[in-house]
């Protein structure tokens, strides 16, 4: 009978256990239910708190003129668009401008300015711009186009010395340079001889000696030049060695140039000449002349450093562009640049060619 009631007991204390533990479990629940109800509350009214704020951020901005992404976005590519419009209507502009003046290679360039353009015998040259040559430090905001057509440097770099010559030979006749220099002109090259282009004979230039002493005795600054027709490097010592003969007892302040261009006739001894063959005569001569202490300069248009050189020959020796338009068209670096053949200068009776030289201070 003791038995049977113990066990009725213990039965009865099992059940009571597990209702306990079913109590506290329930509890446990109910509390994490309640907690993550508290939590998804405060969580959704700090959410609720930061769009609040983000909304009034945003009507803040919008009332003092600022805009969304959307906004902004839209008005970039307005003004792309317009930016591409006025671009093309500028360059539309230029182009016309050039055909009506007659420029047809000039109205060509506006349309391709990361290539340099020449133009021979009807023929059109395209060469890109080689990015790993020096450019120029000057800019068309450096230079002035005056009204009679001439040039004029207005740059302030202080880095650079910028000064204007003239470059003469026999065509100007007598040079009083007395006046030359009284109308601001700071150096003359002059002319010493030339090659012909057909037989080959090396000449004086008839004024050579005239000009250079009277030059020096009115107290310019004398570069000299030589217009060359060789075609090979032996012919260029050979004009090296005569030119470096006929100015041995003159102080040359100013570089010595060779003249290397081509001409038109179908007849001149240089005509199927490469550029390979071009490139040495050029070193062959600037580096003999470099020999006896000078310093050697290539002169010749457009064409002869894009058509003519390799462009090694280009950074090892300055460079004489003549170039007569504006702004100068040339990328690269230049020691001179002859920008007008029709300067009307003082002591000088006709046009002759005028020139900047541009030197970097040390």
């Amino acid at each position: 009978m003791k038995k049977t009631e113990n066990t009725k007991n213990n039965s009865k204390m099992v059940k009571n256990t597990k209702n306990l533990i079913s109590v506290i479990f329930l509890s446990l629940v109910s509390l994490l239910a309640l907690s993550t109800c508290i939590g998804l509350l405060l969580s959704n009214a700090a959410i609720r708190r930061q769009a609040d704020a983000s909304q009034s951020e945003l009507d803040a901005l919008e009332t003092e003129g600022y805009y969304t992404t959307a906004r902004a976005n839209q008005l970039i590519d307005q003004a792309d668009a317009k930016a591409r419009k006025e671009e093309g209507d500028r360059l539309r502009d230029t182009f016309r401008g050039k055909l009506e003046e007659g420029d047809r290679i000039g109205a060509i360039r506006t349309l391709y300015p990361d290539e340099i353009i020449t133009e021979y015998a009807g023929q059109y040259y395209f060469t890109p711009i080689d990015e790993s040559l020096p450019l120029s430090p000057l800019t068309e905001e450096d230079f002035q186009l005056l009204e009679d057509g001439t040039v004029k440097y207005i740059g302030t770099d202080e880095s650079l010395s910028v000064t204007k010559g003239i470059d003469v030979s026999r065509t100007q006749g007598d040079i009083d340079f007395y006046k030359v220099k009284s109308e601001g002109i700071d150096f003359v090259m002059i002319r010493v001889g030339l090659r012909g282009s057909v037989e080959g004979t090396i000449l004086e230039d008839d004024y050579f000696k005239t000009n250079i002493k009277n030059a020096q005795k009115a107290g310019l600054e004398v570069g000299v030049y030589f217009y060359s027709q060789s075609i090979d490097a032996d012919e260029a010592v050979e004009e090296a060695e005569y030119v470096l003969k006929q100015i041995k007892n003159y102080e040359i302040t100013y570089p010595v140039a060779l003249d290397l261009e081509q001409t038109n006739s179908s007849d001149a001894r240089t005509s199927k000449l490469t550029k390979q063959i071009y490139s040495e005569i050029a070193d062959a001569f600037c580096e003999r002349v470099k020999e006896e202490g000078y310093t050697p300069m290539i002169m010749g248009g457009i064409r002869t450093f894009t058509e003519f050189l390799e462009p090694v020959s280009l950074e090892k020796y300055p460079v004489w562009v003549s170039y007569y338009g504006f702004p100068q068209y040339y990328p690269y670096d230049y020691r001179m640049w002859q920008f007008s053949r029709n300067g009307v200068i003082d002591g000088i009776e006709g046009e002759v060619n005028l020139d900047f030289c541009v030197i970097r201070k040390e």
